[in-house]
């Protein structure tokens, strides 16, 4: 989807490869090369993409960068990306982050509905949001408004919530990718213009466009990190209609927050940077149980649809921290020789093993949503997915773990995620 929105965006400015008159940007080889490396980042990295489909895709992104890099570049094309690409401010970029992580497909929209209708008082002096913008485009519009609509209503429900839910990243990262894209037009200049501004990071040095598209893929991450788990937590709680009643409010403090944008930039940004940082400090306690709340959903829902075989080695998550492992960190669980192993991988850091010698077999109890691996000695529960229930003995024989009951259900849903 992110590529897709991508090559949305960006149709009104590089059509046919040529000067867009009606909204003055320029295609530049630049440009293209940087919506050749946005592209590929998303075709790379989305889940499923085969090592064939990675091949044909890298042939194909190759032979456009070829093309962009052999067409002439007129000076025309060149003062005008000097023009459009250096006036937007710190400020006018990470003012409307804040919204757009909360509710990125609605953020996006009310950004184009802003450009396209909000007059002189909004836009002016603001090019994200001027008659130059690539937001300024009723296909953006509705076409996000249309998605808008789209992941929206399952959201209203308890019932259809975990669908929606299950694609929450898929709509994170498309926001993502929209904003990088959008930088990526409204800066683009082709070799002979002027050197761009560098920042200096250490060892590291990195142009203001590139630093600027990096603080907004992480300010969307974090901050919609968050939203997504108070929407579980919303799910989880047994009260009718609190769950729509949270994703209208949602929607209400995403407007509020894009009027205070079109009010003031600076101000917005100062309001970004306070959910921002609010959002940080709790990051590591909320990132483990994303992905923790993420995996159950999306297994819940793949195993809806297809049958998979188990293996000697699952994906599970610990109930309270094991050792040094923290509570619901990713660890891998399998079942050795000599005993069993849990293995956790932190990022950069050095793996952490725990192991589970023999006399402590341990039992697999099913669950509605979620299933459990119990220890008697010391006591520790793992929790995972339902990925493999249509043939959960099988997968206790391979894990030599004990299924009582035939695997019957024997949890709620509040214990499971808790």
């Amino acid at each position: 989807m992110p590529v897709y929105l991508s090559i949305l965006i960006s149709y009104p400015v590089f059509r046919d490869g040529k000067t867009n008159h009606n909204l003055k940007i320029p295609m530049t080889r630049h440009a293209t090369l940087m919506v050749v490396m946005t592209t590929a980042f998303c075709l790379f990295f989305s889940p499923g993409t085969s090592q064939a489909q990675m091949s044909i895709q890298s042939g194909a992104l190759e032979d456009i960068a070829k093309q962009a890099m052999s067409s002439p570049i007129s000076q025309t094309e060149i003062t005008a990306a000097q023009q459009f690409g250096s006036s937007i401010s710190i400020a006018q970029w990470l003012g409307p982050m804040a919204p757009i992580a909360l509710s990125p497909f609605f953020g996006i929209t009310c950004l184009s509905g802003m450009a396209m209708f909000g007059g002189e008082w909004i836009s002016n002096g603001n090019p994200l949001l001027g008659e130059n913008s690539p937001l300024h485009n009723p296909a953006v519009f509705w076409t996000f408004l249309s998605l808008t609509v789209f992941t929206s209503i399952p959201r209203f429900t308890k019932v259809s919530k975990p669908f929606a839910q299950a694609i929450d990243q898929v709509e994170a990262w498309s926001g993502i990718v929209t904003m990088i894209m959008l930088r990526i037009l409204m800066a683009s200049t082709p070799e002979t213009a002027e050197a761009p501004e560098v920042v200096q990071a250490g060892l590291l040095s990195l142009s203001m466009d590139t630093l600027m598209m990096l603080a907004a893929a992480i300010n969307i991450f974090v901050i919609n990190a968050v939203k997504f788990l108070f929407e579980v937590l919303i799910w989880l709680t047994p009260i009718p209609f609190l769950d729509a009643a949270f994703e209208v409010l949602n929607k209400c403090l995403c407007i509020a927050l894009m009027a205070v944008y079109a009010w003031s930039p600076t101000f917005a940004t100062a309001l970004n940077f306070v959910m921002f940082t609010a959002a940080m400090i709790v990051f590591g306690w909320v990132h483990r149980r994303q992905v923790f709340f993420r995996t159950m959903l999306i297994d819940l829902v793949w195993a809806t649809f297809t049958k998979s075989s188990p293996s000697g080695m699952i994906t599970v998550f610990p109930v309270s921290p094991v050792g040094k492992i923290k509570s619901r960190a990713r660890c891998r669980f399998s079942c050795e020789p000599n005993g069993w192993t849990l293995t956790h991988r932190p990022f950069l850091r050095p793996a952490i093993i725990q192991e589970f010698r023999d006399g402590q077999r341990p039992t697999i109890l099913a669950g509605i949503f979620t299933n459990t691996i119990t220890f008697s000695q010391p006591s520790v529960q793992l929790t995972f997915s339902r990925l493999y229930n249509a043939d959960l003995s099988r997968l206790a024989v391979h894990l030599n773990a004990a299924l009582p009951n035939g695997g019957s259900l024997s949890a709620q849903p509040r214990t499971e995620f808790s």
